[in-house]
């Protein structure tokens, strides 16, 4: 990497990291592949470096692309260049974390113009969003817009221009939607020469990673924007290196190694370094820092690295190492100085612990296959304020199957396992089965949760009817004065329904707890009744007491409420009965704190 330095603060400047991720076939892995085919193209600068899970864009290649762009928005190119995270899907921004934050300083949403928002549109619009990280939309495949013609590597404008008016409209109404979507989620957006503030409007770069179309405007925005609004974050901090786990690999003739993106500091070879791991952090030396070969395609098994002594941030580095066995993808990774493990191993533990979730309350158990899903797919359930009882990394154990089933009796709603990219081990299935426990898996979040969502409410609405209905429910009634139709035998009185319910068969207390007879009948307007409800008044015969005695008009009566039915009313289905109900369960709870030695309690 080129050394620059901020012409203001004299520190050394790093490039920024950005990160592609939208929905399937929206073109990201297209686009990026065609930007890497353009900047190859203009070999006479320094083309790119292919690193480990990113491609690196020096200044000189940027200039190539766009250059003429740049001169004519008076731009002038600070930053070294630009460093792009290229592991296909958003899986790899999940893992581009630290704590609170992304270690990506701005993200590239790739949007189908033909087809829209989609499913992973805003699922990765969630995650910028909790990660508070800056966004320019490509909105891509505009060659497949009615009656375009397509101007190969062109920027946007020049080929806008040469369009017909029926091209312009449909490209103008394509953009609109995407705009329309934006503010659906209170957010401004606009195409991207239209934007007067980019601090509060999402730019708009529509592109054709087919064509080439809208490549240079791409870099022009995405170099804009880090220089206009980012100088500050990208200066270089010299020390110790500090980075993210991309991904966990076994490479042929290597062992397990670890693909890293280096976002502060630099790492040398025979360095001490803390890594995140499934149970602990471990204690490692880098044996060796390898680097793809310049231009090299990735996924080429042969002759693939070249190894380096030191690396510098900003940059993506695999890192060879005894032990690296258990490390975790979406975990951190940092130098540790000799004399200084100790203090490293705690930071990178309590950073790892922080979003481990493990609480004695009823909820889901999730279970995900990285720490940067876990802490995405955690942050997108609690905002649907879904109870979490156990969040962890790893495969669906026999554990949690016992766990989930412990919640099944008190809350069958929450009792289900959400899994996004592992697997229920063969030890756990047996317990699955046996205990007739929910699995849902998914690789993509919104699917996960959405099944999950659908599936308990269609619990809850079982157990409503299957249930509920089983349950006595609360009533509360007053005798009132001057309706005294019959003393006893039984005693025939008007009664208003101060709240809740009351039906034939019921037994009634008095506000001592002393039973005072069972209803033996319910009359509105001289027929007869099955149920009436709060401000309701009928005339009701109730077998064994006797008006004056057990009874007397003005008294307020409750149905005796089986404290096995009280109890189950307001934990398990507290959200299923009325604040009215809830309220004389409460008063009925009271009665019976007062006048017995055991009470209820809930």
């Amino acid at each position: 990497m080129s050394k620059i330095i901020d012409k203001d603060t004299g520190k050394r400047l790093r490039s920024p990291i950005g990160v592609i991720l939208g929905h399937v076939d929206s073109g990201k892995t297209s686009l990026l592949d065609k930007v890497r085919g353009t900047a190859v193209q203009a070999r006479e600068a320094a083309g790119i470096t292919q690193h480990v899970g990113a491609s690196f864009f020096p200044s000189e290649t940027i200039l190539d692309v766009c250059g003429t762009l740049m001169e004519s928005a008076n731009i002038k190119l600070d930053i070294p260049g630009v460093l792009i995270v290229d592991t296909p899907g958003h899986a790899a921004f999940m893992n581009l974390r630290k704590r609170g934050a992304s270690v990506a300083d701005i993200a590239i949403l790739v949007v189908d113009v033909i087809r829209g928002f989609q499913a992973q549109t805003y699922e990765s619009l969630d995650i910028l969003r909790a990660r508070k990280t800056p966004f320019i939309i490509a909105a891509n495949k505009i060659d497949r817009i009615s009656s375009w013609k397509s101007v190969p590597n062109a920027s946007f404008l020049k080929t806008y221009s040469k369009q017909n008016s029926k091209a312009k409209e449909d490209m103008d109404g394509r953009i609109y939607e995407i705009m329309g979507e934006l503010s659906e989620l209170n957010m401004e957006g606009d195409r991207y020469d239209r934007v007067n503030d980019f601090k509060k409007s999402v730019a708009i770069v529509p592109t054709s990673a087919k064509s080439g179309e809208g490549i240079p405007d791409l870099f022009l925005v995405l170099s804009g924007l880090t220089q206009q609004f980012m100088m500050k974050k990208l200066e270089y901090s010299e020390g110790p290196g500090v980075g993210t786990i991309l991904e966990v690999k076994e490479e042929e003739g290597l062992g397990t190694t670890i693909d890293v993106i280096l976002y502060e500091g630099m790492l040398k070879k025979n360095d001490q370094i803390v890594v995140g791991g499934r149970e602990e952090p471990c204690l490692l030396k880098i044996r060796a820092l390898l680097e793809p070969k310049e231009l090299d395609e990735m996924r080429d098994p042969r002759d693939k690295f070249k190894g380096v002594d030191v690396v510098y941030a900003s940059a993506g580095i695999k890192i060879a190492a005894p032990g690296l066995e258990d490390a975790l993808a979406g975990a951190p990774i940092r130098v540790a100085p000799i004399g200084m493990e100790d203090k490293v191993f705690e930071i990178v533990a309590d950073e790892i612990e922080s979003f481990r979730i493990e609480t004695k309350t009823d909820g889901i158990i999730l279970k995900v296959d990285t720490l940067g899903s876990l802490e995405a797919i955690v942050d997108m359930i609690k905002e649907k304020n879904i109870p979490i009882q156990k969040a962890d990394i790893g495969d669906v154990n026999k554990k949690d199957v016992i766990d989930a089933a412990i919640v099944s009796e008190k809350t069958p709603e929450y009792s289900a396992i959400l899994c996004f990219n592992v697997n229920v081990l063969v030890s756990a299935q047996e317990e699955v089965e046996v205990n007739d426990i929910k699995i849902f898996s998914s690789d993509v979040i919104y699917n996960l949760i959405d099944d999950y969502e659908r599936w308990m409410l269609d619990t809850k609405e079982s157990i409503k009817s299957d249930s509920l209905k089983d349950l006595m429910m609360p009533g509360k009634i007053t005798i009132l004065p001057n309706h005294t139709f019959r003393a006893s035998k039984p005693a025939i009185v008007g009664i208003e329904v101060l709240g809740g319910r009351i039906s034939p068969r019921l037994m009634l207390i008095r506000e001592d707890n002393k039973r005072v007879g069972r209803i033996h009948q319910l009359q509105d307007q001289q027929e007869s009744v099955q149920e009436v409800t709060k401000g309701k008044q009928v005339a009701m015969s109730i077998r064994g007491p006797t008006v004056g005695r057990q009874i007397r008009e003005g008294d307020v009566l409750y149905v005796d409420v089986p404290e096995k039915h009280a109890v189950l009313l307001m934990k398990r289905y507290r959200d299923m009965i009325t604040a009215d109900d809830a309220q004389i369960l409460e008063e009925l709870a009271k009665i019976k704190r007062e006048n017995v030695s055991k009470f209820w309690g809930w």
